[in-house]
């Protein structure tokens, strides 16, 4: 005798919409890992402008 429970069970895979929450939580894992990202490229900025700031006094200090 078949087990009723297992008789009808078919695993169909559909692709539902994604709802609000969902939709909400990628966008907001986006604008996080996006916003690291423009960090670090702004804090090189920094660092490269500083840099060049620093070079330039140096260069007027010793050759002005």
């Amino acid at each position: 005798m078949e087990n009723s429970s297992s008789q009808n069970h078919h695993h169909h895979h559909h692709r539902h919409r994604k709802d609000h929450a969902t939709r909400f939580k990628e966008r907001s894992l986006n604008a996080i890992v996006l916003r690291r990202r423009m960090e670090k490229w702004l804090k090189i900025l920094l660092c490269v402008v500083a840099l060049a700031m620093v070079v330039t006094v140096v260069y007027l200090y010793f050759l002005a």
